[in-house]
Formats: structure tokens, sequence, C-alpha cells
């Protein structure tokens, strides 16, 4: 009886320590089989990171880009001879007793007598206009007087241009009687209204060797030009517009046609209207230079 339930103990110990062994066996390998899993999300984590650096690297990288840009587009510094030439404020009386104002700008270091050009400005503007576009000419050995035309600036009164035709030509005989001026050299410049009124006033004017038109019109506010570039007759024009600038663009065509002397037509892409393409146009203030030089000198 003792010896059966001795051998009963050891049948129900070697039972539970089967059954022990089988409990570890199972959590040893549940615990094997789940380390796999974490291992990818441990690995893939750092993946995003590079990529949010990299992003960030380039945005920081593009900003200063950005900002220096302006520094290579920016306008080259005047020349030491342009930066100081100053334009002198002058008076002159107009055929009915009013005031005509300008700016007169003289050469330096460059012994006269000197070729002279009158600049006019275009509608609702003034004689400042010019002010770069004139100390490059006065830097290229040229007189310049710019002038604020009747109703404009300094001027003042009433727009009058019927007027302004007889003030031009008052302009004309003070520029040209002026001791460092050589009379047998000299030129009108004129943009929008400005250009009809330098070629009206050409035609007048037998002494006006060429005459440069920027965007004219075949009428502007009333002054025509078709009948004055026919009495301009055979001496040069250089006439200049921008193709978009339709009106200008096809007046210009239309003088040029018109033209009896030699005419040469310059027509830009999105350049602006009058002397908005002085400013647009890289090359145009030399292109203008060489076209006075080849007929003042």
């Amino acid at each position: 009886m003792n010896l059966m339930i001795w051998r009963n103990k050891l049948i129900l110990c070697g039972f539970i320590c089967l059954l022990f062994a089988a409990c570890q066996s199972t959590t040893i390998s549940e615990t094997q089989t789940s380390l796999p899993t974490l291992t990818p999300t441990i690995r893939l984590s750092p993946t995003p990171e590079p990529t949010m650096i990299s992003d960030r690297a380039s945005s920081v990288t593009s900003s200063p880009t950005e900002d220096v840009v302006p520094e290579f587009t920016a306008s080259p510094e005047p020349e030491l001879a342009e930066s100081i030439i100053k334009g002198v404020r002058e008076e002159i009386e107009a055929s009915d007793g009013s005031n005509l104002v300008g700016t007169y700008y003289a050469p330096i270091d460059i012994p006269p007598p000197w070729p002279g050009v009158i600049l006019l400005h275009m509608l609702g503007r003034d004689r400042s206009s010019w002010d770069d576009y004139a100390r490059q000419l006065t830097s290229a050995g040229y007189a310049v007087f710019a002038l604020d035309m009747r109703g404009h600036g300094d001027t003042g009164g009433a727009v009058d241009w019927g007027l302004a035709g007889n003030d031009i030509q008052q302009v004309w005989n003070n520029l040209s009687t002026k001791t460092d001026i050589d009379p047998d050299r000299m030129a009108l410049v004129g943009a929008s209204i400005g250009a009809n009124m330098a070629l009206v006033a050409g035609a007048n004017e037998a002494g006006a060797r060429t005459v440069v038109l920027l965007s004219p019109g075949l009428d502007y506010a009333g002054v025509t030009t078709e009948a004055a570039m026919v009495a301009y007759g055979d001496r040069p024009v250089l006439i200049i517009a921008s193709q978009e600038d339709t009106y200008a663009a096809n007046s210009s065509r239309n003088l040029e046609e018109a033209a009896i002397g030699e005419a040469r037509l310059v027509m830009y892409q999105n350049a602006g209207h009058g002397t908005h393409m002085l400013a647009s146009e890289a090359g145009l203030v030399e292109l203008i230079i060489e076209w006075l030089d080849a007929y003042l000198e």
C-alpha cells in the first residue's frame, strides 16, 4: 500500500516537472518571436528624419540666393564724370512774356564749342524725366537743355501746344547763341508728345541737324506729325518705339514711311513708352549718342 502511494507521488511529480518545462519553452518561444517585430520599427524610425533635414536645408539655402539677386540686377553706379555733372536752372522769356524754365547741362573737361541738344518731355511729366540721360549726354560732350514745356513743371501756366511751338523756338534761339555752343551742330530729342513737338520744331527750324523721336504718335492732343515729317525734308531722323505700345509703334512705322531723308526705325519688345524705354532698354542711350555723334560731328 505504501509502495503504491509513493509510486503515484513520483508519477505526479514527473508530470508536474514535464508541465513546468513545457510552460517555460512556450514563454521563451513567444519572447523570441516577438523580438523581430520590434526590430523593423527601430530601423524605420530614422528614415523620415534625413528627408526632413534635407528639405529644411534646401529651403534655407534658397532664401539667401533670392536675397542676393538684386545685387546682380541693380543698375551700375554712374561714371565719375556723370556723377559730378550738375545742371543749372535757367529761365527764358517766352513770346508772350511768361517764363520758360529748364535745366542747362554743360560738359566738364571737354573744350567748347559743344554741340547742343534740346530735350522735350512727355505729357504730364517735366524736365526731371531726363536727368540721368542728360548727364550721360553731357559726359559724351553735348551741351543739353531740358525744358519744362508750357503748363508743366516749373514753367506752369496752362497747357497750350500751339504756344509750345513758339516756346521751343525761343529755347533754340537761346541755346544756339551761347558762346560755348556750336549753332551748326544742334538737335532735338523728344518723348511721346515731346517727340511730336520735336519733329514739328525741327521742321520749322532749318538749323536742326537731326531729331530723335521716342514713341511718337500721328496725333497726340492735336499735335500731328505726318505733315511735319514731310516738311522736315531730307534730314535724318531716328525713331524708337516698343511693339506692345501699339499706337506709338504703328505711328512710328507710318512716320518712317513718310520720311523723305534717312529714317531709322528701332522697335523694341516690352520696353514701355517714351522716356521709360531709356531705363528698360540697356544700350538705348548709347544708340542715341552714336546717332547724334554721326550727325553732329
